[in-house]
């Protein structure tokens, strides 16, 4: 059960008011109708006139927000029905000089003004920091009369932002397992004797008499110990599977028949990295009416068998959205985390949002939408714990 965050201020602005832990301090800001900040977070609250719908002025911060920041990612968009007026919020994460920035941007319009409030805080600190950035979103509200005309229909989600590639070296499998059998050594000069030595002296991760440079030591003191990576396993919808694996900051990205990229990257890369191949980005999420599925039925469509079996039709005629989800074409991924004995199992379906597979009980198994804000908290958990 959640522990209830004390909110014991309130601040007030023309446009909102909101209550925040009296450990926060408000700041003077000429760029903004309020200023606070406590617990490494930083809250800004600014407005301006509009008398465009929340549907519009969603749609165009959805659009300036990826531009304003290089590297930035939306991961998640969600109505807000708790502000007195037509509201959404907005998740995204951010590369920044001191580490990773996790942000949440609430916009909201009454029909004269839009404001928008952002809570940002680091991203290692986002779990952390949840409970408190909720309870302060949960108790905004607006102070000016909110518009009087419902709006029913939900506006379209732009496309996430395509996977990036990892970019290091790329070996074949027999390189690098030799590489991986360097853990702990200076120098071995059996390598120029070898084909995979070879090749790693011809990457430049091996030196020319067999020596390992400080960069390659670096690379390798992951693998000095037994420690255990965490693994993203996929499934493409063209039947394809791929791998990637992260020891702290070092990364390999390939298969055992195909080879592999290896680098090395700060860990909070590796979680937009992470990101990016789940195809994390905005998605209206809405819940299945249908809790389980019978567990063969499900295996069968995340194994990616030839022929992907149909929904029976009983299960789709009573939930339609089910439907099409199940029709969509589907990435299925398996995050497996050092220590844990079973993986998460996220399916991605195109142009549908993310479902997860749960556990299986008397022949059912659990399957349930989930936002990709979720999704990303999985994955934070998984690399920054």
């Amino acid at each position: 059960m959640a522990v209830p965050v004390p909110l014991g201020t309130e601040d007030r602005t023309a446009r909102l008011t909101l209550r925040r832990p009296d450990a926060w301090r408000r700041e003077d800001s000429a760029q903004a109708d309020l200023r606070v900040t406590g617990d490494d977070v930083v809250l800004t609250v600014r407005s301006r006139p509009s008398d465009r719908t929340v549907a519009e002025e969603h749609t165009s911060l959805l659009e300036r927000l990826p531009g304003s920041v290089e590297g930035l990612r939306l991961i998640g968009s969600d109505p807000w029905t708790t502000a007195g007026a037509p509201a959404r919020l907005v998740e995204y994460a951010r590369p920044d000089e001191g580490g990773d920035v996790a942000g949440a941007h609430l916009l909201f319009v009454t029909g004269r003004h839009r404001v928008d409030l952002t809570i940002e805080r680091p991203l290692a600190r986002m779990l952390a920091t949840d409970d408190l950035v909720f309870a302060v979103l949960d108790s905004v509200r607006a102070t000016e009369p909110a518009p009087s005309r419902v709006q029913r229909d939900l506006e379209a989600l732009p496309e996430p932002a395509p996977a990036a590639d990892l970019e290091g070296t790329h070996l074949g499998s027999e390189a690098l397992a030799t590489l991986r059998s360097l853990a702990g050594r200076r120098w071995n000069p059996t390598l120029l004797r070898t084909p995979a030595g070879r090749e790693l002296i011809e990457s430049g991760l091996v030196g020319r008499l067999g020596t390992l440079p400080e960069s390659t030591q670096a690379l390798l003191a992951p693998w000095e110990g037994d420690a255990q990576p965490v693994t993203l396993e996929q499934r493409l919808p063209d039947g394809r599977t791929t791998r990637l694996q992260a020891w702290s900051e070092t990364v390999v990205d390939g298969t055992d028949e195909t080879g592999a990229v290896i680098a090395q990257l700060p860990v909070e890369r590796v979680v937009a990295l992470v990101a990016g191949r789940l195809g994390i980005g905005p998605a209206w999420t809405f819940p299945f009416r249908t809790g389980s599925l019978r567990a063969d039925l499900l295996g069968r469509r995340t194994s990616g068998a030839d022929a992907a079996p149909d929904l029976p039709t009983a299960i789709a005629e009573a939930d339609p959205r089910l439907a099409r989800f199940w029709a969509a074409p589907w990435t299925v991924s398996s995050l497996r985390r050092p220590g844990k004995p079973n993986p998460i199992v996220v399916v991605h379906a195109a142009g549908q949002g993310f479902a997860r597979v749960g556990r299986t009980e008397a022949g059912e198994t659990a399957f349930t939408t989930d936002s990709p804000a979720n999704v990303y908290r999985s994955v934070v958990r998984a690399l920054l714990g």
